[in-house]
């Protein structure tokens, strides 16, 4: 029987270790897209900057001292006050076709003479005008259609 041998026969391993490898990634060592679907690269990076995440939370945080400190030194009347305020001012706005500078907002907390980088580089008017029908917008607002 030396001419004769026997179909070779592909077992595939029964260890845990083994299955797993085969799920992660392919024999080129890159993920299995197929297995794991297709990843994005926006979940992987990291954020751009350490003081990112403090500047995007500085204005909440600045408010929260600034009705703690009012809080001990007038009493409970004044900050609740001055969150009613600014409930009121940040609700006024503009047609919806127009953006609002929100001046009554930024007047209530202080900032109406600082110069941010909010003031300079996040002006919508700089890169072109909409061209929105104020009509069709307030009924979108107003949800009317």
């Amino acid at each position: 029987m030396q001419g004769r041998s026997e179909p070779i026969r592909i077992l595939p391993d029964s260890g845990p270790e083994s299955q797993t490898r085969m799920d992660s990634s392919s024999y080129t060592g890159l993920p299995n897209k197929l297995c794991q679907g297709l990843t994005s690269v926006k979940s992987t990076l990291t954020t751009g900057h350490i003081l990112e995440k403090t500047e995007k939370t500085f204005i909440e945080k600045n408010d929260m001292f600034h009705h703690h400190m009012a809080r001990s030194v007038l009493g409970i009347q004044a900050p609740l006050k001055l969150k009613t305020e600014l409930q009121i001012a940040n609700k006024i706005g503009r047609l919806p076709c127009l953006p609002s500078s929100r001046l009554m907002a930024d007047v209530l907390r202080g900032t109406n003479e600082d110069i941010s980088f909010d003031d300079i580089l996040n002006n919508p008017r700089e890169f072109g005008e909409l061209q929105i029908d104020p009509h069709l917008a307030m009924d979108k607002r107003d949800q009317l259609f």
